[in-house]
């Protein structure tokens, strides 16, 4: 079991300090937002000029700023303030300071559309995909099962099976917290507040 240990131990230290890798080359004299569609012209919506998208610039303790974008096809989850509704919707259209919503009536088997105002927003869910960390996210927790399960079944140095040790617990449940959080580094739900703020900007 060591030598696995010693694998499962290199890999969490290889993708730890991926995350936080942001190179930033001063000769750049495109902003973030000009890169971003330039990078993405192929899309019919980003390519129009005069579309209005919605951004959300957050800038959490952990993982630095960050600006999440939203055009109209999209898909958007959200709540509003003082309701407990999950909104899981496409984007229609945006607007000035709202967008629009298709909602789907199956009483009368029709599109319903409802105005959202920025304002009335109160939390958004987001997805980040960051190299490696994302795909941690989910082979982590898988890592520190299997790690367990490895060292239950089989034989350890006690020759015996359906036994462990306190190590083999502290190894799988470090790679099952580290997977708790970079998934919670990929999929983020986040409070509308002056540190996450949503605007609506425009193509050119």
């Amino acid at each position: 079991m060591r030598p696995y240990l010693t694998i499962l131990f290199l890999f969490v230290l290889g993708i730890l300090p991926a995350f936080a890798q942001d190179h930033y080359d001063p000769q750049k004299t495109l902003t973030s937002e000009e890169l971003f569609l330039k990078q993405n012209s192929d899309n019919r919506i980003i390519a129009t000029p005069g579309q209005k998208y919605i951004i959300l610039d957050s800038s959490p303790l952990i993982g630095g700023f960050h600006r999440y974008r939203f055009f109209p096809g999209d898909n958007i989850k959200f709540r509003l303030n003082n309701e407990t509704i999950r909104f899981n919707e496409t984007i229609a259209s945006v607007k000035d300071s709202s967008f629009v919503i298709g909602i789907v009536n199956d009483a009368v088997a029709r599109m319903d559309y409802q105005e959202i105002l920025l304002k009335d927003i109160r939390l958004l869910k987001v997805t980040r995909r960051i190299p490696f960390v994302t795909q941690a996210a989910v082979l982590l927790p898988m890592a520190g099962l299997i790690y367990i399960g490895a060292d239950f079944f089989n034989k350890g140095i006690d020759n015996k099976r359906y036994t462990t040790d306190g190590s083999t617990f502290v190894v799988g449940g470090a790679l099952m917290i580290t997977g708790l959080f970079c998934y919670k580094l990929t999929f983020s739900s986040l409070k509308i507040n002056h540190k996450n703020k949503l605007k609506v900007l425009e193509t050119y």
